[in-house]
């Protein structure tokens, strides 16, 4: 008898316990936007013009690195499309400083290297770092950048 009612409400308990036991684990808004990051340089790195300005939203406005004024979406991919033509070998190393979520909007902060290795044999950004800040906008399923800053990473004078 008692089988029988082990057997009797095994399907139901399984049934209320399945949904949580085979979920997928949910990332956070914040982890879909550091995925997007890395995208941003893996695109940059491969010289990826059109997946790199997937990223950006139409309405973009910022100011990126060794830009002398805010830039637009339609400037934002120039740096992208010169490593491609030149053949630029680019690394980086990126180092998360923080985030903020807002829900539709995720703002994160960080460092890296941005090293140039021209075929010509010139390397620029040796010893330096830049930090930056990106603005992301929910847009349907996905994130775009809708606004940002770049520059210098200064060492403070000891």
């Amino acid at each position: 008898m008692r089988l029988s009612r082990v057997l009797f409400f095994a399907p139901a308990l399984f049934l209320l316990l399945s949904p949580n036991a085979l979920a997928r684990p949910r990332h956070s808004s914040v982890d879909e936007v550091w995925a997007r990051e890395e995208a941003y340089w893996r695109f940059a790195q491969a010289g990826d013009v059109d997946s790199y300005l997937s990223l950006w939203h139409e309405r973009f406005v910022g100011w990126p690195c060794g830009f002398a004024d805010p830039g637009s979406k339609a400037t934002i991919g120039n740096w992208v499309r010169d490593i491609r033509d030149q053949k630029v070998q680019l690394s980086y190393s990126l180092t998360r400083e923080g985030a903020a979520d807002f829900g539709n909007i995720v703002i994160v902060y960080y460092r890296t290297p941005v090293i140039r290795q021209f075929a010509d044999g010139r390397t620029t950004g040796s010893g330096a770092e830049s930090k930056f800040t990106h603005t992301w906008l929910r847009v349907g399923k996905t994130w775009q950048i809708i606004g940002g800053m770049c520059g210098p990473l200064v060492t403070p004078k000891q």
